[in-house]
């Protein structure tokens, strides 16, 4: 989930921000960025910063260069969550306000006044918007799917519905199997190889089932115990029907 969306100049003037969640200190967390910012330039002698984790968090930025100055674009979200995905939207972000406003006027001749720039928050809103994939009441008949098939078979531990990239659509597992299943596709994704139609492995924790639908994977978290017939047979069983949801 997206906490936070930051823009601000290199120097730690704040010029907007649009908050999803107060978790976290807006001040603390600008400061914080600045400081990051200012480390990267200054100690590993690159202006080049693209993410960084903190713990269960991520934050993904995006800089433009103006002369001797620069605009820093920075989301804050869950690291489970796409980085695929929120770069996407990121860069969204970044190239609708570069068109918006005056890159000027917002670096070497920045006078402190942000104010009419609170208005690109409608802007911010329409982005994360339109990158919704399935509706709400689809989302419903997802989940009644996933509650049967959790009461279905005890061999089931968990389970999940995810894009091909990796964006969570509907979730029970465990945040580090998550996590590390999102790795796995943000990885294949960056190198090219961008679609699983099947995959079935044994884990440290269990049998791990995905199937490909599409633009989606289906995700069975199975015991160890779990014949692989079986979870193959449920898991194509389940893809079909969450196809007939989606498709």
């Amino acid at each position: 989930m997206i906490k936070n969306i930051f823009i601000m100049k290199s120097s730690g003037e704040l010029i907007f921000y649009k908050t999803y969640e107060d978790s976290f200190d807006i001040k603390l967390t600008s400061s914080f960025l600045s400081a990051i910012f200012s480390f990267v330039k200054q100690t590993l002698r690159t202006k080049e910063l693209s993410e960084i984790e903190v713990g269960p968090f991520r934050f993904i930025f995006e800089v433009e260069k103006a002369d001797s100055s620069e605009l820093m674009f920075a989301l804050f979200s869950d690291r489970t969550d796409n980085l695929v995905e929120l770069r996407n939207q990121l860069r969204e972000i970044k190239s609708e306000f570069l068109n918006k406003f005056d890159l000027q006027l917002l670096t070497e001749d920045f006078d402190g006044e942000v104010s009419e720039y609170q208005n690109f928050e409608k802007n911010v809103d329409e982005i994360i918007e339109s990158k919704k994939l399935v509706s709400e009441e689809i989302q419903k008949e997802l989940i009644e799917v996933f509650k049967e098939l959790h009461t279905f078979s005890s061999f089931v531990i968990s389970s999940a519905l995810l894009t091909q990239t990796g964006r969570v659509i509907v979730s029970y597992l465990n945040s580090n199997v998550l996590s590390e299943i999102i790795r796995l596709l943000e990885s294949r994704f960056i190198i090219g190889n961008s679609r699983i139609h099947e995959l079935i492995s044994l884990e440290d924790y269990g049998i791990l089932s995905l199937v490909g639908i599409e633009n989606f994977i289906t995700v069975i978290q199975f015991k160890k115990n779990c014949p692989f017939e079986t979870a193959l047979i449920i898991s194509k069983k389940f893809s079909n029907r969450l196809k007939k949801i989606i498709m």
